[in-house]
């Protein structure tokens, strides 16, 4: 787990919210705290796709939603001329992209052993991104948390978000 502070919140919160970038994580919470704090579990209701027939409507296979999904809604909680007082973002890597991080690491667990995430937070005028590895069994192999930890810097410096590992 690393802990990394974010230089240029602005450049950081429009990437954030306003393009594609984080796309394809996965959403599991969202709190933001504005006029009133308002939480999202990014949990998906399964029987809401019960009845649908388009494929539009389809029910998604992962268990939490798309940050695309939910981007639009914390954009306009968010935007206005008030800084919001904070704000949590929990997302997880899917499991396209961990495929891909599993391929370059050895390890003796398997990727849905495994869940990847980062927790965004921005309170006291700082945006902290901090890594987060969970296991869904006892293990001693720490080589997923070590790619997860490399991964994260190298994927912010090389999309434009300046950073410092605290």
């Amino acid at each position: 787990m690393i802990a990394i502070k974010v230089m240029k919140q602005k450049n950081f919160m429009a990437k954030l919210l306003t393009s594609e970038l984080f796309d394809n994580f996965l959403t599991e919470e969202v709190v933001i705290d504005t006029y009133n704090t308002f939480t999202i579990d990014g949990r998906i209701h399964k029987d809401f796709y019960k009845n649908a027939n388009e494929e539009d409507d389809a029910c998604p296979k992962e268990e939490f939603s798309k940050w695309e999904k939910l981007r639009p809604i914390c954009l306009e909680l968010i935007k206005g001329r008030q800084t919001p007082l904070g704000f949590k973002f929990i997302l997880r890597l899917d499991d396209q992209q961990k495929a891909s991080l599993f391929e370059t690491i050895d390890s003796d667990i398997t990727m849905d052993q495994v869940s990847l995430g980062i927790n965004i937070k921005f309170s006291s005028g700082e945006v902290v991104i901090t890594t987060g590895v969970n296991y869904s069994i006892f293990t001693l192999d720490k080589e997923a948390e070590k790619a997860w930890d490399n991964y994260i810097p190298s994927f912010l410096e090389s999309n434009g978000i300046e950073t410092d590992i605290l």
